[in-house]
């Protein structure tokens, strides 16, 4: 392909970025009455060996959320499945007061517990056919949930203080609105990266555009089981 080629393609996608981001805008509409709004994006570098930080090529799943004023926590409970030996999803936000339940898909025990002293809890062990076993969450923190059986199991229930919140696109997207108007702050959190913050001014009926950047660059340690002790090795592993 000519230079000629190439120009004209990159200005054809470029183009059509600038069309996808008016459209969007036009989609989205004004805040509502009397609120203000949040958008733009996250991106997360991942700290690799040799190369240093990079930025990786998902951005998703990163937790973005507003704190300055307090809000009811809805009344539908949340979900935190456990399926394949794996919490899904590993990251779920909540408001402070609300319940979240935790339905076993697969056909072997899991315990589920939490030694956070923002919410310690234990499920005990139960398997798919038994009923789900839920928890409340009556005040905002980080609380880590792991499986007493599988070391692998590990998920974050982050309790904030109202629903002002949304998770990252895979291009890094999101979007918070309704927010009311005054001095807040705005947050990013990704498991294996440090929280960025920055203080937001919302005007009512306006928009805000932020750019943040998340730092992956922690190793997230082996973790104890409920009572203190390490896991049993697996069984292939010499002793």
């Amino acid at each position: 392909m000519g230079r000629r080629r190439l120009l004209g393609a990159a200005a054809y996608l470029f183009a059509a970025g600038l069309a996808a981001l008016a459209a969007a805008e036009m989609a989205a509409g004004p805040p509502p009455a009397g609120t203000g709004r949040i958008r733009g994006t996250v991106k997360v570098w991942r700290d690799h060996p040799l190369v240093g930080f990079r930025e990786g090529p998902d951005n998703a799943g990163a937790l973005v959320y507003v704190t300055g004023f307090a809000s009811a926590p809805p009344s539908g409970v949340a979900l935190l499945h456990q399926r394949d030996e794996q919490f899904e999803p590993r990251l779920l936000p909540i408001v402070a007061g609300q319940t979240v339940s935790f339905p076993n898909h697969d056909r072997i025990y899991h315990n589920v517990f939490s030694v956070s002293p923002d919410r310690p809890f234990d499920l005990g062990q139960y398997k798919s056919k038994d009923p789900p076993r839920d928890v409340e969450f009556d005040h905002p923190g980080l609380v880590p949930v792991y499986c007493n059986i599988h070391p692998q199991m590990l998920a974050y229930v982050v309790v904030l203080e109202n629903d002002a919140f949304a998770m990252s696109a895979s291009d890094g997207s999101f979007e918070i609105d309704g927010l009311p108007a005054g001095a807040l702050e705005l947050h990013a959190w990704i498991p294996g990266a440090k929280r960025v913050t920055v203080p937001v001014a919302i005007e009512p009926g306006a928009e805000r555009v932020v750019e943040l950047r998340l730092d992956q660059e922690e190793r997230i340690p082996p973790h104890k089981r409920k009572d203190g002790s390490d896991y049993p090795k697996p069984r292939y592993e010499d002793d």
